[in-house]
């Protein structure tokens, strides 16, 4: 780890995890209409849930983390914490991941008229689509599909890492 990057310590990850526990309130209580931010009718519940959720996620996350003491000096989950620490880790990863991407997906595709506002800036003026429903679903469509493909590829390289350290935990089992 190079000097100019900082490491978060177990205190810092816990205090900062519940700084987004915190943070995911505000969302989660507006998507089931506990308190009224004044959304769109058209808009789902479960989007104010799922925005609030990833925050949720995230904040338990570095909670876990930072409780468990299982963080190595590099910022990763140490390979001799326990198994269930790294399955930890991974769902709650594709968790945060996924809200995202359902939330990017719903933009794209779902039903109902959208509101962007899209600027385009050039060195030497700017250009206004007149068509900015159009531009910011496509904008959305293509985000909501790379993130479906980084779940995928998450899913697979997760799958992997865990039957690598499942085989490495086997191996040390039968050595002894």
């Amino acid at each position: 780890m190079s000097s100019s990057q900082t490491k978060l310590s177990p205190r810092s990850a816990i205090v900062f995890g519940f700084v987004c526990v915190a943070a995911s309130a505000l969302p989660i209580l507006g998507g089931l209409r506990v308190i009224d931010l004044k959304p769109a009718p058209d808009t789902p519940q479960w989007l104010g849930v799922a925005a609030g959720g990833a925050f949720l996620l995230a904040g338990i996350t570095l909670i876990v983390d930072g409780a468990s003491g299982a963080i190595g000096s590099d910022g990763q989950l140490a390979t001799d914490a326990p198994g269930w620490l790294h399955v930890f880790q991974s769902l709650m990863g594709l968790g945060i991941v996924g809200t995202m991407g359902a939330i990017a997906t719903w933009i794209a595709f779902g039903p109902g008229e959208r509101h962007f506002s899209t600027t385009i800036s050039l060195p030497f003026g700017w250009w206004h689509p007149s068509n900015s429903d159009a531009t910011g679903r496509w904008a959305f469509g293509i985000a909501a599909v790379l993130i479906w493909c980084i779940i995928a590829s998450v899913i697979v390289a997760s799958i992997r890492r865990l039957i690598v350290r499942a085989r490495l935990l086997g191996s040390r089992r039968v050595e002894q």
